[in-house]
């Protein structure tokens, strides 16, 4: 192996160990979450977080993609100063635009309530949005552990402020210390703490970057951000698509869901993170394909085809152990969360089509047909988004788990009919099907039997997982030649 492919190896391990823990990190909290604060305020945490989502996409527009193709013409930190004060200027003006209408914001949203936590999320949209060009720098000089230590430290941050605010504090106060200040603190909600942590944390980040304020000083080369504004539009257009798909359901079901809507989103938010261990799987996997694919053009599309399958196969192993063990997973939620595990077979199947879908996405990317991943988001991103203002007012948050399941299957099976007209990989359809009837058949299986003995109950999913497991290796071992992907 060459030192450039074991370098990318390296730098590939380090930014997607970072991402990876980061992201367990932050899913761990939703169990915190749901014991230290009321349902309603962890539902307007859920839709907090969905807005900050699409936010963070809307004001870094694409320019890191941007900063690494016109970095690379030779004038970096042209490219860089222009850049900074682009995102600087855009930075400042939506925090004053948080704290202007705030109020307004407050009464349309939350009743009035919350206006501060308005403001806090300002600050992290702000500050994450004008630090993302800090962190492409420190990728495009290959400082991928600079980058992953800062990142962990300010996750890291975020945890023991969520701590100290939320459960230190209350105990310091239970027990006579500081007093004085407890009736101050029990005036605000749990959402303006777990906002204010995480500000604290995006705006510690900054302390990192003290050398690059030079670069505020330089020059700002207007028709080089015009370039590199027209560049980088179709990747805020995939972005943002994406990330209203994934988080409309949060951010309008308040409005859309009949009875309590911040209630109900915080079921379904809490149930949803359940689901995201599907999306933690297709993550990891992404940082590996992508990058061996693009290294590795030559191997031919038979080789695609067959990391396909595996993906599936261990796609589906996720989702059967999950709806299998559903009582120990449940040791996440309180009891007022379990009515919200109807969603996440659908959270699963959706997260997963949306994984196949990525691993489909390849074609347009190695036949230069970049264009047609902003069209399948649009298509997806409209669908569910129709879907959820129509369902959601009838069925309630099961409305949102089916239109996201909808709009992602859809983004599947469009891609796949292009993929196949413009370059054709022959996936075994046939087997394909095949994999998805027996995990059905499993999931079934379970949900037919019903066993009174905790433990023989406990026997038969272990038999039936090892069954699903011996199909894998029966598969592998009739049809999926080994050396296919060397």
């Amino acid at each position: 192996m060459s030192l450039s492919i074991k370098r990318l190896a390296g730098e590939t391990l380090v930014y997607g160990a970072s991402t990876m823990v980061g992201r367990l990190l932050n899913w761990l909290l939703m169990p915190f979450y749901i014991r230290v604060i009321l349902p309603e305020e962890y539902g307007v945490i859920v839709n907090i977080y969905g807005v900050i989502s699409v936010l963070l996409v809307l004001f870094t527009y694409g320019l890191e993609t941007g900063f690494f193709r016109y970095a690379r013409e030779g004038k970096e930190d042209a490219v860089y100063s222009s850049s900074l004060k682009m995102l600087g200027i855009s930075s400042t003006l939506l925090f004053i635009l948080t704290v202007v209408f705030s109020k307004p914001f407050s009464l349309f949203f939350y009743d009035g309530a919350h206006q501060s936590a308005i403001v806090l999320t300002g600050i992290i949209v702000a500050s994450d949005a004008f630090l993302s060009l800090p962190f492409a720098r420190l990728r495009l000089k290959n400082l991928s552990l600079r980058f992953g230590w800062i990142k962990l430290s300010g996750i890291f941050l975020n945890i023991i402020l969520n701590f100290f605010f939320l459960l230190l504090l209350p105990f310091l106060f239970s027990i006579g210390l500081f007093s004085s200040l407890s009736t101050i603190y029990e005036q605000v909600s749990g959402v303006f703490w777990i906002l204010l942590s995480n500000a604290f944390s995006s705006v510690f980040q900054f302390a990192f970057f003290f050398s690059d304020w030079k670069f505020l000083k330089g020059a700002f080369e207007l028709p080089l951000i015009k370039r590199m504004l027209r560049y980088s539009w179709p990747v805020l257009l995939v972005g943002l698509t994406g990330m209203l798909t994934q988080n409309v359901d949060k951010i309008w079901m308040p409005k859309l869901v009949k009875g309590n809507g911040f209630l109900e989103l915080a079921v379904y938010g809490a149930n949803f993170k359940i689901g995201v261990l599907m999306s933690l799987f297709t993550q990891s996997f992404r940082f590996a394909f992508e990058p061996y694919f693009f290294k590795n053009r030559e191997k031919g599309r038979s080789a695609y085809a067959l990391v396909m399958e595996y993906f599936i196969f261990f796609g589906l192993l996720i989702f059967i152990s999950v709806l299998l063990f559903q009582d120990f997973v449940n040791i996440l939620l309180t009891p007022e969360y379990l009515r919200g595990n109807v969603v996440i077979p659908l959270i699963l199947l959706a997260l997963f089509f949306y994984g196949i879908y990525f691993n489909l996405s390849l074609w347009y990317k190695l036949s230069d047909k970049t264009i047609y991943g902003a069209y399948f988001g649009l298509l997806g991103m409209a669908l569910t988004v129709a879907l959820n203002f129509v369902l959601v007012p009838r069925i309630g948050f099961m409305g949102a788990a089916v239109a996201l399941a909808v709009g992602y299957g859809s983004m599947m099976l469009v891609s796949y009919y292009y993929g196949q007209r413009f370059y054709p990989i022959a996936y075994p359809l046939g087997r394909i099907f095949l994999h998805f009837l027996v995990a059905g058949t499993v999931v079934l299986a379970d949900s037919l039997l019903s066993i009174p003995s905790y433990y023989l109950d406990l026997a038969f999913k272990a038999v039936l997982i090892l069954s699903f497991l011996f199909y894998i290796r029966y598969i592998h071992l009739k049809f999926l030649p080994s050396n296919a992907y060397h």
